[in-house]
């Protein structure tokens, strides 16, 4: 028989199996634009955890770990595109031969992003028409990349700083206005950098996209598994090449100055579950301090 709990405006479905307990923790409200943790946990076997968020299906792995088994998951959403308000997940798991699911709200709420006057050359903001074709087949080729699903997890809390030295000469979030033309809100973290910079890897995975793009220049971008994606742009070299494996802290490029910029300086992007987030904030916390913030409700 179907139950329905209510708790913490949190509904869970589900028909539990015999002997086993399972929890799943998330956070009931965050602000736009920052990443969040979510963990579900279970005392018995459990296989094909699937999260659903912002119409995104992310797939977890199970590992060894809380009361027995755990899959962990980093989400986000883009300030770019998202508005107040309450937004769905949900959670579902097989266990015993049956899909268990669990799901609820996560209340998303503003946070204000000041704006940012820069000018650059006027082919970056009105490109001509001779390039347009080239920006619409690198569009293509980024989206692809940012839509890669891949098991397992790779990635472990805090990352590796991209970079030595971290001074943030632009933050995520600010709304660029280039040459009195406003555009949508900055995807990434300027990081100070001179021409030639090392570049590390924050974290293990697979290059999934390299080159030299129109509007962020030099560009690598490296999935770790379960949605999580960094990229980094601006480039003036770059050390790998798409299907490279890397390893956390391994040099992947040097910093420069091309692409739509004002100076030389890193960009640096995380995208979780194709929504581009904060990367900073991660670089000084770990995924057990960010679930201690969530809230843990018993599935089954």
């Amino acid at each position: 028989m179907r139950k329905i709990f209510i708790l913490a405006s949190i509904i869970f479905l589900f028909a539990s199996p015999v002997f086993a307990s399972s929890w799943v923790n998330f956070p009931e409200s965050w602000d736009i634009g920052q990443a969040f943790a979510v963990s579900l946990t279970s005392t018995a076997e459990y296989s094909n955890p699937v999260i659903t968020w912002m119409n995104r299906k992310i797939s977890l792995n199970v590992e060894q770990g809380g009361a027995g088994r755990i899959s962990y998951s980093l989400l986000g959403s883009d300030v770019r595109n998202t508005k107040p308000g309450d937004y769905p997940i949900l959670i579902e798991f097989t266990q015993g031969n049956r899909i268990y699911k669990a799901s609820g709200n996560i209340k998303l709420t503003a946070r204000k992003y000041p704006q940012e006057h820069l000018q650059v050359s006027p082919k970056m903001v009105n490109p001509p028409k001779r390039e347009l074709k080239r920006i619409r087949e690198e569009s293509k080729l980024i989206g692809a990349a940012l839509r890669t699903m891949t098991i397992p997890r790779r990635w472990t809390t805090p990352p590796q700083p991209p970079l030595s030295n971290i001074t943030l000469t632009s933050y995520y979030g600010l709304q660029r206005v280039y040459n009195g033309t406003p555009r949508s809100g900055h995807s990434g973290a300027d990081l100070r950098a001179a021409n030639g910079t090392k570049v590390f890897a924050p974290f293990a995975g697979t290059v999934i996209l390299t080159g030299f793009h129109y509007y962020a220049g030099g560009s690598v971008y490296i999935d770790s598994g379960n949605g999580v994606i960094t990229a980094f742009f601006h480039l003036r070299e770059i050390d790998v090449k798409k299907g490279d494996k890397v390893n956390k802290g391994q040099i992947i490029a040097r910093s420069g100055s091309t692409g739509r910029v004002t100076g030389p300086h890193l960009h640096y992007s995380l995208i979780l579950g194709g929504q581009f987030v904060d990367p900073i904030p991660l670089l000084s916390t770990s995924i057990n301090q960010m679930l201690q913030k969530g809230t843990q409700s018993q599935v089954n």
